[in-house]
Formats: C-alpha cells, sequence, structure tokens
C-alpha cells in the first residue's frame, strides 16, 4: 500500500511540476513595440550643390515638384512579434516590423517599409547557433522627377524594391558571434523608367564582439553585384541632351556595378548618475560602388570609369525611463563623391545631407 501511495504522489508531483512549467513558460508569447520620431532632414532628396541652386533660383531647365529642399518628418512603427517554443527543443521567433515616414511639405515624397523574418535556434541556454529568412520591401519609393525620352515630358520616378536575405551565425567564443549573409533583391521602376530597372546579389560576414569592458562592437562586410536589366535601351544624344545632361541627373546607360559596402558600430551602456545609465553608440557605414560598363565614354558617360564612395556617420544615445519606455536621439552625416573621366558628372552627384531626429518607443511584453 505504500508503494502505491509513494507512486501516486511521485506521479501528482511531476503532472504538477509539468503545469506549472506550462505556466511559467508557455508555448506561444507575443509582444509589441509601437514607437514615433521627429526628424529634420537638410537634404531630402539628396540634391548635389548645383541643383541646390538651380532650385533656388527657380532655373526653368531643373524640374522639380519640391516645396523645399528640406523637411519635417514623423516615423511611426509598429513591431508585432510571435515567440514559439517548438518541438525538438527549438525557439522559433517571428517579426514583423513596420514603418511609415510622412513628410510635412513635399507629402508626394512619404513611404512605407515592410520587413518580415523568422529565427530559429537552440531552446537552451548558451546556445551556439541561429539561423534567419527574412524579407523587406518598399512598395513605392520617390526618387526625383526625370524626363522621359520617349515622350519628351517630365515625371515621377518611383521604385518598387523587394530584397530576400538569409543568415547563419555561430558562436566562436563566449563573446564573439561570426554571422553569414546570403541575399537577393530587386528595384523594378515605373513603366516609363524601366530602363533603371535592376536585380542584384548580395554575400556578407559579420564579426560581434562583447568586449570584457563594457563596449560591444559589430564589424560587417558585405560585397554586391548588381544587374541593370533594363539597359538595352541605347544612349541616343540629341542637342537638347547635350545641354540637360550637365544640369540634370539622368541616368541612361549600362548601370552594372560592383559594390563593396563596410559597417561598423560601437556601442556601451555608460553610467550617468547613481544607478542611472544611457546607451550610447557610434555607427558608420562605407560603400564604395564601382560602374562595370564596358561601353565607351561618350556613348555612356554618366557610367564609364565611374567611382562612388558613399559614407555615413550616426552618434546616437537612448535612454529607458522606465521598463516600458525608451527615448532615443541620434545625428546622421551622410556625404558622396563621384569620380569619372566625364568631369562635369560631380556636378550633379556629388551631395552632403544631414539628419537628427528624436524617437520614443513603448514596449508591451
Amino acid at each position: 500500500m505504500s508503494l502505491r501511495v509513494t507512486l501516486l504522489f511521485a506521479v501528482l508531483i511531476f503532472v504538477a511540476g509539468q503545469a506549472q512549467a506550462q505556466r511559467r513558460y508557455p508555448k506561444l508569447e507575443w509582444g509589441l513595440r509601437a514607437g514615433i520620431s521627429a526628424i529634420y532632414n537638410d537634404n531630402l532628396l539628396r540634391f548635389s550643390k548645383s541643383d541646390q541652386l538651380a532650385f533656388k533660383r527657380f532655373d526653368p531647365s531643373f524640374r522639380t515638384p519640391m516645396e523645399t529642399l528640406d523637411d519635417g518628418e514623423t516615423e511611426i512603427l509598429l513591431a508585432p512579434t510571435l515567440q514559439w517554443r517548438a518541438p525538438a527543443m527549438t525557439m522559433v521567433n517571428v517579426n514583423y516590423r513596420f514603418k511609415a515616414t510622412q513628410r510635412v511639405q513635399n507629402d508626394h515624397t512619404n513611404y512605407q517599409t515592410h520587413s518580415f523574418s523568422a529565427n530559429v535556434r537552440p531552446r537552451v541556454r548558451g546556445y551556439k547557433w541561429s539561423a534567419r529568412a527574412s524579407v523587406f520591401t518598399i512598395p513605392s519609393f520617390y526618387l526625383r522627377a526625370y524626363r522621359d525620352r520617349d515622350f519628351g515630358t517630365y515625371d515621377d520616378c518611383r521604385f518598387e524594391n523587394w530584397e530576400y536575405s538569409g543568415e547563419f551565425s555561430y558562436k566562436l567564443a563566449d563573446p564573439l558571434w561570426m554571422r553569414a549573409q546570403v541575399g537577393y533583391g530587386t528595384f523594378y521602376y515605373g513603366s516609363r523608367f524601366t530602363e533603371y530597372d535592376s536585380e542584384y546579389q548580395d554575400i556578407g560576414l559579420e564579426a560581434d564582439y562583447s568586449t570584457p569592458w563594457s563596449p560591444r562592437v559589430t564589424a560587417r562586410y558585405t560585397r554586391r553585384i548588381s544587374d541593370n536589366v533594363g539597359k538595352s535601351l541605347p544612349l541616343v544624344f540629341t542637342s537638347e541632351d547635350e545641354g540637360q545632361l550637365i544640369v540634370e541627373d539622368t541616368e541612361y546607360g549600362d548601370g552594372d556595378f560592383s559594390e563593396d559596402e563596410f559597417r561598423l558600430a560601437i556601442r556601451s551602456r555608460v553610467k550617468v548618475y547613481k544607478a542611472e545609465s544611457v546607451n550610447t553608440a557610434l555607427s558608420s557605414r562605407i560603400r564604395r560602388r564601382v560602374y562595370t560598363t564596358e561601353r565607351s565614354l561618350e556613348s555612356d558617360p554618366f557610367h564609364r570609369g565611374r567611382l562612388d564612395t558613399r559614407w555615413e556617420l550616426t552618434p546616437s544615445i537612448g535612454w529607458s525611463p522606465s521598463q516600458a519606455w525608451d527615448v532615443n536621439l541620434y545625428f546622421t552625416y551622410e556625404e558622396r563623391s563621384s569620380q569619372s573621366d566625364y568631369v562635369k558628372l560631380a556636378q550633379v552627384k556629388d551631395f552632403v545631407r544631414r539628419e537628427v531626429g528624436i524617437g520614443f518607443m513603448y514596449r508591451i511584453r
């Protein structure tokens, strides 16, 4: 009798323990982040100095529907998440991120982005690997007003961007993660500007290291090869084209390129007063793009022998006044310089842009 009681008692303890574990660790958990940011952008469409001067003096040869060169922006972010304790001791995280950017004076440039990702990893402490698949899209992004050579009219040029990527991460040592990434994407333009359409492939490698003295350093290299699939339209100059080419940023020709991108970010938590601390970060990005057309300089002056160097720097500081709220302040400086045998290319391609913003984020769970 005592043996039966003991076995029954053991079974009850096991069932109760399972029920408690089930209550403590549900199979499905959800979360939500909602944010809003106020931003000032001093060069909304990345106009060159010559374009800015043409805009300011109302040059009739410079066609644009822009009300101002700079603008204020409101950015709204919604990011729901779902966490699933899947079979085979795996953890699956599904994330969706929606961002809507609204401009104050140039609402025709408003746009949205959508991203979806699924991440899987072992459901154990100190796991050493994870894998992720993701999709990103911009349904419609305003570039600028270009002249359509087929019809001789100026029209708004917009593109649609889709990007698909996969990533595998492995922990080489306790503070060091290595990540390998591959991706494929497309840029497709409106029916009047199909000559700009392109498809590209990415391959990347990232190292993420948490130093013993607090700062976390992330370094990433990405190689992109882009094929201008709509380049079959030949570039034929007329007398009007020769004059417009100097003042108008219109890229016809063979836009094939290869690009090397380097990213470096340093993040650290800094104590400011007693138990209060802030999150600081400094991130940088450098892109070196080489256009690879075999056409002559005369037939394709915008791409033959062209090298673009584009870099940006962003310091930021964040504070969490409570477990649910985050506040972030940042500044971005961006610059592009172009080199080419066509000496007037830099006149329409070089630009400088500055952006400053403050954001508020609320987390549920």
